[in-house]
C-alpha cells in the first residue's frame, strides 16, 4: 500500500513537471521571438539613425552651397559698386541722352 501511495506521489510529481516543463518551453520560445523583435528594431533604429546624419550632411552641404552663392553674390556685388565707369564713357551716355533728348523734341 506505501509503494502504492508512492507511485500515485510520484507520478502527480511527474505531470507537475511536465506542465513546468511545457510552461518553460513556451516561455523561452516568447523570449526567441521578443529577443528577435527587439534585434530587428535595433537595425531599424540605427538604420533610421544613419538616413538622419546622411539628411544632415545633405542639408550641411546645401547649406554651404548657398552660402558660396551669396558670397559670390556680395563679391561681384562689390566689386560692381567699386568699378567706376570711365569718364568717356560718362561722356558718351551724355551725349546718347541729349541726342535721344534732340530726337524726340
Amino acid at each position: 500500500m506505501a509503494v502504492a501511495v508512492e507511485l500515485e506521489k510520484t507520478r502527480i510529481l511527474a505531470d507537475a513537471l511536465e506542465i513546468e516543463k511545457r510552461v518553460v518551453t513556451e516561455r523561452l520560445e516568447t523570449e526567441r521571438k521578443r529577443t528577435a523583435l527587439l534585434t530587428e528594431l535595433a537595425a531599424t533604429r540605427r538604420s533610421e539613425a544613419e538616413a538622419l546624419v546622411k539628411a544632415i550632411e545633405a542639408k550641411n552641404e546645401t547649406i554651404a552651397a548657398k552660402d558660396a552663392v551669396i558670397a559670390a553674390h556680395e563679391k561681384l556685388t562689390a566689386s560692381l559698386k567699386a568699378k567706376r565707369p570711365s569718364l568717356l564713357r560718362r561722356i558718351g551716355d551724355i551725349l546718347a541722352g541729349a541726342a535721344a533728348v534732340a530726337i524726340f523734341k
